[in-house]
């Protein structure tokens, strides 16, 4: 008989199918003049344009105690916008959609995980601001942003929601609790990521 949990979280994976198709519909490229993003509550996604992610950001990597390099790619959702390959890389959820998508795109990485991350793959110098928050914007500028909208009744389910749309789609710049990446790896850039916080 199905406990409580497991009807729970079935309810969850229903409505994930529900959430990637509502994201198709909200989707701009963040280089062009944004459409609004909503101020509610969103689960949202960015997508990276393929060479910013084979040439500076996920090149292939080993671990210290590893003789073969991890594919960090391989799984990782592909998709084809106006001809060109773009990957799923992050996947978040925010109580304040647009307030979110502004510390990503326009924030610094003391505001943005994400901006932390992509430092930490950018360069192993230490953070100037200038410089870097520029490096920064170059790489974000050419991604395609998507979300959608939580609806009420399922505001309390979120965090169950996102964790399987992380896993279904790896998402190898979400780092914290997600099981779906390697694990080398998510040591790896939780260190290089916690040297950039620390660098005010």
């Amino acid at each position: 008989m199905a406990t409580y949990k497991d009807l729970i979280l079935q309810h969850c994976a229903e409505i994930v199918n529900q959430v990637l198709e509502g994201m198709e519909k909200n989707r701009f490229r963040v280089g062009t003049k944004p459409i609004l993003v909503p101020k509610e509550p969103v689960l949202y996604r960015w997508w990276f344009h393929s060479e910013s992610v084979v040439v500076k950001l996920l090149r292939e990597w080993k671990s210290q105690d590893s003789k073969e390099p991890i594919n960090l790619l391989e799984g990782v959702l592909t998709r084809e916008f106006e001809g060109e390959t773009y990957y799923a890389l992050y996947f978040g959820k925010s109580n304040k959609g647009y307030r979110r998508y502004i510390q990503h795109s326009t924030g610094n990485v003391h505001t943005s995980t994400l901006r932390r991350t992509i430092h930490s793959l950018l360069t192993d110098e230490e953070y100037n601001k200038p410089i870097h928050e520029k490096q920064i914007d170059e790489i974000l500028k050419d991604c395609y942003f998507e979300w959608v909208v939580i609806d009420k009744e399922e505001e309390s389910l979120v965090e169950c929601i996102e964790a399987i749309c992380i896993v279904h789609g790896i998402y190898p710049l979400n780092i914290d609790g997600n099981p779906a990446i390697n694990s080398k790896w998510r040591e790896h850039m939780m260190n290089e990521r916690g040297k950039v916080k620390d660098k005010k």
